[in-house]
Order: C-alpha cells, then structure tokens, then sequence
C-alpha cells in the first residue's frame, strides 16, 4: 500500500519534502520568517518587470512560518495530493503550478501595475509588498478536486469553498500581516479556485 501510493504521488512528496527542507532552512517550521528570507525569497509584483521571474517559483516554496506552516502544509498533502491520486502527476503539477504563474502574473498585470502607475501612494506600495506561500497552487488543485466530485455535490462543495474565499476577505490581518497582503492574497485565492474548478475539463474526451 505505501509504495503504491509513493507511486501515485509523486510530486506531491518532492514538493512536502521541498517545502520541509525549506521551513527547516529558513526555520520558518517554528517561527515567523525573517525579513531577510522574506526579501530573498518573496515575490512582490515589481519582481515581474524587473525580471526577477525565479520570484514567482521561490516564492511557493516557504510559508510565514509557524502555525501557518503546518497549516500550508496540511493543506498542500490534502488538496495537491488528492488531486494528484484523482488525476495524474501531470495533471496536478500543471494545475499548480499553472495557476501559481497565472495568477500572480494576472494580478501583477492587471492590478498591481495599473495601481502603482496611477493608484498613488497605495498602488506603490502594492507593487513593492512581498508575499510568500503555496495557497494559490493547492486552492487551485482544491478546486480540481471539488470539480472531480460525483453529482450535486460538485457544486456544493465548490459553493462552500467560494462562500469560504469570500468571508474571508472581511477578516482582519493576522498578527503582522499587511492589509495590502492580506488582500492581494485573498484576491489570489478567489481567482485560483475556480480556474482549478475549470480547468477539469482540459484533457476530457467528449462524446
């Protein structure tokens, strides 16, 4: 049974243990990353048309660190890992790491840039906040997942998961967190989710 699911499951191991090695690196298993891996490994959308496009990748692979790690974590077995069972490996690296690029390239494009060019001293800052984590991958591989469901319960679950995305963009920033993270995060996450919701059509044999 474990070497099958070794098997199955592929990049859902290399990237726990990618993103293990990482936390252990930056030590962000136990505590809040430090401004200095932040820096290093954070994307920030003025990193696109700096291009500093090695950002967007680095930038998956560590959390804020703590009780979010373990959380990200959690999430990434479950979201990535199903759907790579469900699926394939192909199918579940492409959804995440696809929509990983896609939106963050989107919101750089088409909000962070247009608000730092004509948004003041806001959309500046927007443009310069950096921000870290998987969640824009696994929501997506979330949303691969709920669309991969039987019946009704497709779009109840993917119901309960928006209803989810939107509540929480009405929630304050944790303890340290930006507003301006917070938001561009929450963002993400609604955008991420049903482009993973849809994206279980690519690939389908039509009749």
């Amino acid at each position: 049974m474990v070497k099958k699911y070794l098997r199955r499951v592929p990049f859902t191991i290399a990237m726990t243990v990618g993103l293990v090695l990482v936390a252990i690196l930056t030590q962000t298993h136990n505590a809040r990353i430090s401004e200095i891996w932040l820096a290093r490994l954070g994307f920030a959308p003025n990193d696109l048309w700096l291009l500093r496009i090695e950002r967007i990748f680095t930038s998956a692979m560590v959390t804020y660190g703590g009780r979010v790690f373990w959380e990200a974590l959690a999430m990434f077995i479950g979201a990535v890992g199903v759907s790579e069972w469900l699926t394939s490996t192909r199918r579940a690296a492409f959804t995440f790491w696809g929509v990983h690029l896609l939106v963050l390239v989107a919101e750089s494009l088409l909000i962070a840039l247009p608000l730092s060019l004509w948004g003041g001293q806001s959309g500046i800052d927007l443009g310069l906040e950096r921000d870290v984590g998987a969640s824009v991958g696994y929501f997506a591989c979330l949303g691969l997942v709920c669309a991969l469901l039987p019946g009704r319960w497709r779009w109840i679950s993917a119901a309960l998961v928006m209803g989810g995305l939107v509540f929480s963009l009405f929630l304050p920033p944790w303890g340290g967190e930006s507003k301006l993270v917070k938001l561009s995060a929450d963002i993400a996450h609604l955008l991420a989710f049903p482009l993973g919701w849809l994206s279980y059509k690519l690939g389908r044999k039509t009749t």
